[in-house]
């Protein structure tokens, strides 16, 4: 897959995640091995009224390259407007249109996954952002259609490569399907086979055995991880590993999560200092230790970090105490 400067056989991307991916989960990605990251989602309206949390959301050091800044929005010319701004004051590698967003906050205001439903708009809208955003490449991120019974992934697909789109996401689930059920790989399939653009598979992949299956089934181009780097962002290094070697690594044990988040941590304090940091990081902390024996008595605890000694002091008491 070449696009921009995303050169590596069956890259693995980080997913755009709202809320989840700041600069410090963006860096601590990349450095375990996530050839591409994501700001977050951000309001194309808000771009064009200059709101200043969207701006700030869109922010990223040259220490994160190559990276994606992620559009949502319903108005072709809106989206325009957005995609030349960011181009022209921001200059990532590439910018991502959402069309697959399930969030009611979003599909309310006929954003996101919405926009399937209407093959018009969809063609408007892409085309508005490539216009808008040239000279850099523009993707798009999809869902197979607004519910099952309205699959409409390759109509979707062969507009984007129409529209000028360089490549196409596919989260192989419906917007009803949300994130429940198990993804339909086969769809990855069919678009890969339709379409001459590159072509990322998204959806239930959770081990490194998990990302050499859907390469060996779909014949996808790359692989985007969402939820999974949450709970564990080491997940890019352990993929690349398995890809190149065929051998899997050992999961984590609880110590290289704790090191891991304790990494991520100080990542947070430098970013936003270490009290404000230390509050934002307490939700990383209760992914971090999912799966923890006696992690039901540990994640209140953290959930009162106010430091970084706090979380090392209760990860060290952690490893001492007897459960």
């Amino acid at each position: 897959m070449r696009l921009g400067n995303l050169n590596r056989s069956r890259p693995v991307l980080l997913a755009p995640l709202a809320g989840v991916s700041d600069r410090p989960f963006r860096l601590l990605a990349g450095r375990a091995g996530a050839a591409l990251t994501y700001t977050e989602m951000v309001s194309s309206e808000g771009i064009i009224r200059r709101q200043r949390r969207t701006l700030d959301l869109m922010r990223f050091g040259s220490d994160e390259r190559p990276i994606g800044i992620q559009l949502f929005g319903a108005n072709p010319e809106v989206m325009c407007r957005a995609a030349r701004f960011v181009a022209e004051n921001l200059n990532p590698d590439l910018i991502d249109i959402n069309l697959g967003c399930p969030v009611k906050k979003v599909v309310r205001k006929s954003g996101g996954a919405a926009i399937l439903k209407d093959l018009a708009l969809t063609a408007d809208l892409l085309g508005a952002a490539v216009d808008g955003a040239s000279p850099l490449p523009v993707t798009a991120k999809i869902r197979t259609g607004w519910d099952d019974n309205s699959p409409v992934y390759i109509e979707v697909g062969q507009i984007a490569e129409k529209s000028g789109v360089k490549a196409l996401t596919l989260h192989a689930r419906s917007r009803a399907g949300g994130y429940g059920g198990e993804a339909d790989w086969s769809a990855i399939k069919d678009l890969k086979e339709a379409l001459g653009i590159p072509v990322i598979g998204n959806g239930d992949v959770f081990s490194a055995s998990d990302a050499g299956r859907m390469f060996a089934r779909t014949g996808c181009d790359a692989i985007m991880i969402g939820r999974a780097a949450i709970r564990n962002p080491l997940i890019f290094g352990h993929i690349n590993h398995f890809l190149q070697t065929g051998a899997l690594l050992p999961e984590p044990t609880a110590r290289d999560k704790m090191d891991m988040a304790l990494r991520h941590a100080a990542l947070m304090a430098e970013q936003y200092g270490e009290e404000r940091g230390t509050v934002r990081m307490r939700k990383y902390l209760g992914w971090y230790i999912r799966g923890f024996p006696g992690a039901g008595k540990l994640r209140p605890r953290l959930l009162q970090v106010d430091t970084i000694d706090d979380i090392r002091c209760i990860f060290d008491d952690y490893c001492l105490t007897d459960r």
